[in-house]
């Protein structure tokens, strides 16, 4: 029978999730629990109610190729990328995941994968966005990410690509 998850990233234990006390069912990984490195917040994750599980490398593949085609691929961590192939992996089996993370980079790719986020102490990302590289020196665009200009060589940046006109 299906069930629903929220699926916890780092950011959810640092913005104080109520893990101890709650009827939900909490979940995480290996990655994110040795990111947590708070001594007092792994205390409690080990009296807790969260089961530690990990996705399939089938799934992680899968999300690495959503963040380079949104441009979050640089911005992620092992953790990050780890939460997002559990979601991937839990929606194939049938299940309802919800992750639960404040991180815009976590919660654009997994908007582009379809799985539902929630954050806890900011607003959340109102719609998926696509990243666009650029050369702060003379202005050619990438979309893919890279880390210098081809044409001079200046260290590139990034900043959300601009909607179309319909």
């Amino acid at each position: 029978m299906p069930q629903q998850f929220l699926v916890l990233d780092t950011t959810a234990f640092y913005a104080g999730v109520p893990y101890t006390n709650t009827t939900e069912n909490l979940v995480t990984t290996p990655d994110v629990i040795s990111e947590v490195s708070n001594e007092r917040t792994r205390s409690l994750i080990a009296v807790s109610k969260i089961n530690v599980l990990q996705g399939s490398q089938e799934h992680l593949r899968k999300v690495k190729a959503a963040a380079r085609m949104t441009g979050d691929d640089k911005d992620l961590s092992p953790a990050d990328l780890s939460v997002l192939a559990l979601c991937l992996s839990m929606k194939e089996e049938g299940n309802s995941p919800i992750l639960i993370s404040d991180d815009f980079a976590v919660e654009n790719v997994a908007s582009k994968l379809g799985i539902p986020a929630r954050p806890l102490m900011t607003g959340g990302i109102q719609r998926a966005a696509e990243w666009v590289f650029f050369c702060p020196a003379c202005g050619k665009q990438y979309s893919k990410a890279r880390e210098d200009c081809l044409v001079c060589g200046t260290k590139l940046e990034k900043r959300l690509k601009r909607s179309q006109a319909r």
